[in-house]
């Protein structure tokens, strides 16, 4: 999973997709302390509190969104990952570890990248009525 967290890489994210990490975090905390502070600010600057605007997105990886790149990782390290599951990746020594090899070795982890996502495409794929195209990919349709 570390390996292929790495397609955060590239693309796009709704704010509402991350703003309970800019807003109302928890009881006592209305930020995510583990956000780095600056990034945290142009995020709020990009997804003001309470915009339910669809339009509204950011880049997953700021520094290079357009690109393939281990670039993602160097922003985990630095906590400026976009989401909460980018953040987890640093709480677990395995995990960890796997982020620092990434952000170290660029073609490594393109490589692992590929690979993952070749046994990935090896999954049976549901058609006809077997499957469904969810019209919000966190829902099952009603």
């Amino acid at each position: 999973m570390v390996t292929l967290s790495g397609g955060h890489t590239i693309g796009r994210s709704h704010c509402t997709s991350f703003s309970s990490r800019l807003y109302n975090f928890n009881g006592t905390t209305s930020q995510d302390p583990t956000l780095d502070a600056a990034y945290a600010a142009r995020l709020k600057q990009m997804c003001p509190q309470g915009s339910t605007d669809p339009s509204l997105v950011v880049p997953m990886n700021p520094a290079s969104p357009a690109t393939t790149d281990a670039g993602y990782y160097l922003d985990v390290l630095a906590n400026r990952g976009l989401f909460t599951s980018d953040h987890t990746l640093l709480t677990n020594t395995a995990t960890a570890t796997q982020v620092n090899i990434n952000a170290r070795d660029s073609i490594l982890w393109k490589r692992k990248f590929a690979a993952a996502m070749l046994k990935m495409s090896k999954l049976g794929v549901l058609t006809g009525n077997a499957g469904e195209i969810r019209a919000n990919c966190r829902i099952i349709n009603s």
